[in-house]
């Protein structure tokens, strides 16, 4: 269940007997456990890792393996969810893993599937509709995203450019990408900065990072 710790029983009646006790005691599948409140700065990893990274970006390092494509991945759920009302409080773990975060309508914390916020067959569509336990009426929401809507730009106002054009997006790709496969995960966590560090402009970003992103693979597979 959303926010429980994994266990594991002796066998299936035991295991059972531990789902029905959850149960029991109001928990439900569909009802994600609220979230432990994240402290900037503490995503596991090396020393050398951690002091590279600015506390702006460092607990939203994607808690996968280090590519390039997990980080655009990570780019275009963070700038998604950002649409919604969402703000991550931890890296993105993949579409169908918990996935920490806040509601910007009620600032509730808790876990939500990405699966599940970008909606079925590229509806865009978020499951539930009614986004958690006591959050502000159904009918409220839509004024509230239209509010929070005039935060987000086209053009990246932050001191830190971020990548909003095709050619700064094209820089910051390769630079990661050539990291990586060369085996530089400071250089590459370094430039992540680039993709992950929130910015108005982030579904902007998402869009030049994923159009850079799809190039460079194509340009990769005609070198091959």
């Amino acid at each position: 269940m959303p926010g429980q710790a994994p266990a594991r029983s002796t066998d299936r009646h035991a295991a059972a007997a531990h789902l029905v006790n959850m149960i029991d005691t109001g928990l439900r599948p569909t009802i994600p456990a609220p979230g432990d409140t994240h402290t900037p700065g503490t995503k596991p990893g090396s020393q050398a890792e951690r002091d590279i990274m600015t506390p702006t970006y460092r607990h939203l390092v994607p808690d996968l393996r280090l590519s390039l494509a997990n980080l655009v991945r990570a780019s275009e759920a963070m700038a998604r969810i950002a649409v919604l009302g969402w703000v991550p409080l931890e890296g993105y773990p993949g579409a169908d893993q918990p996935w920490l975060m806040q509601c910007r309508l009620c600032g509730w914390k808790g876990r939500r599937f990405w699966s599940h916020l970008r909606g079925r067959n590229g509806s865009k569509l978020p499951r539930p509709i009614t986004r958690h336990p006591g959050c502000i009426p159904v009918q409220d929401m839509p004024a509230m995203l239209i509010i929070l809507a005039s935060e987000r730009l086209r053009d990246c106002p932050c001191e830190y450019r971020h990548p909003t054009t095709p050619a700064a997006a094209l820089a910051v790709v390769n630079r990661i990408g050539t990291a990586v496969e060369t085996g530089a995960a400071i250089t590459a966590l370094r430039t992540a900065r680039a993709v992950l560090e929130p910015c108005p402009a982030a579904t902007a970003r998402a869009d030049v990072l994923r159009w850079a992103y799809d190039r460079r693979v194509k340009a990769v597979a005609a070198c091959r």
